[in-house]
């Protein structure tokens, strides 16, 4: 793990993990990550702030009143302090994947080596598949699509239809089930097959080229915004940042959105000066530099007859990454050979 951590300060060199298996799949969220293991057990290791600006890399804490391995984990997600995991034949579960303050300045004061460190975390069921009855209402909300939020998740089913549930500290403690509900809004013909999003944003798209966008106020009855620049543009991943995001398409092609702090780079238009950032149609406000509403902007360099062809992009925070092929074939003189 290498990057910003927290406002200032790098990491260069990457902090080994040991796991006590081997190690399948990964979810990064704001201050922790889960990996799941081949076996099918969940792992989350945190971030125990020990100074303002720095941030220690806690050990693996195994999520142990999780079901057990026997049920394999079929989707799983992190976000900024909660994280979620949909197990076949159980249903949906949260957990909050974060230390409290008094949790963290115990750690802070009395530290333990990352092998004396263990942790159970108090998962609550959202959905309990296997309460419903009906094998046709299961088959139609399975779940294929899943995000968390700060303060709430989003989950997709097999159906096409959208679920929202508001996920606060209060439901650990409380026996009533946690507020829930269907964004009837959030409707497309053909279904909805694709679900993205992270903190404040959340995305959907569909095989027609049709993509919805949602936020942390979505309520049931509030209609998705539909961005005219994200509209059958053949779309096939979208990826959210804090305040930009960026789209996939099929030619290899990358689009970005948004807002960009400070020209950091984030949408990846390659201005020099606000000057050119507003001959290219950018808002420029306050060190701000932000896209038009409804509308994106396509990321130079990347699919159609440009020679780099873009196959999977990442957003998180004020950053932006691809993997990329390119294609670009360097001339051979006689004398290479």
């Amino acid at each position: 793990m290498e990057g910003d951590q927290f406002f200032g300060g790098t990491k260069g060199t990457p902090t080994l993990i040991a796991f006590p298996e081997e190690i399948d799949r990964i979810a990064v969220g704001r201050r922790n990550f889960l990996a799941l293991s081949e076996s099918g057990q969940i792992y989350t290791v945190e971030h125990d702030f020990q100074y303002i600006n720095t941030a220690k890399i806690g050990s693996p804490d195994i999520l142990e009143e999780l079901p057990s391995k026997k049920n394999r984990v079929v989707h799983m997600a992190a976000g900024w302090r909660y994280a979620a995991a949909v197990f076949k034949g159980i249903g949906l579960m949260v957990w909050k994947s974060e230390r409290t303050d008094e949790e963290r300045q115990q750690v802070i004061s009395s530290p333990l080596p990352p092998s004396s460190t263990e942790r159970i975390y108090k998962a609550r069921k959202v959905l309990r598949i296997e309460e419903i009855e009906n094998p046709e209402a299961i088959k139609d909300l399975e779940i294929i699509g899943l995000m968390v939020g700060d303060g709430y998740l989003v989950y997709l089913t097999r159906s096409g239809t959208v679920h929202r549930v508001n996920v606060t500290d209060d439901i650990f403690a409380s026996t009533s089930p946690p507020e829930s509900f269907c964004l009837e809004k959030f409707t497309t013909s053909p279904p909805l097959c694709y679900l993205s999003g992270s903190f404040d944003h959340f995305g959907l798209f569909n095989t027609t080229g049709s993509v919805l966008v949602g936020n942390h106020q979505t309520g049931s009855n509030t209609p998705p915004e539909i961005m005219p620049g994200l509209q059958q543009k053949d779309i096939i991943a979208l990826s959210w940042g804090d305040w930009h995001a960026l789209a996939l398409c099929e030619d290899g092609s990358i689009l970005s959105w948004g807002r960009e702090l400070s020209a950091n780079g984030c949408l990846g238009l390659g201005y020099k000066n606000w000057e050119e950032a507003r001959q290219m149609g950018l808002v420029v406000n306050r060190g701000e530099v932000v896209t038009p509403e409804g509308e994106t902007r396509r990321i130079p360099g990347f699919g159609g007859a440009e020679d780099k062809f873009a196959f999977c992009v990442a957003a998180a925070g004020w950053h932006s990454a691809a993997l990329v092929a390119d294609f670009k074939v360097k001339e051979v003189r006689k004398r290479d050979w």
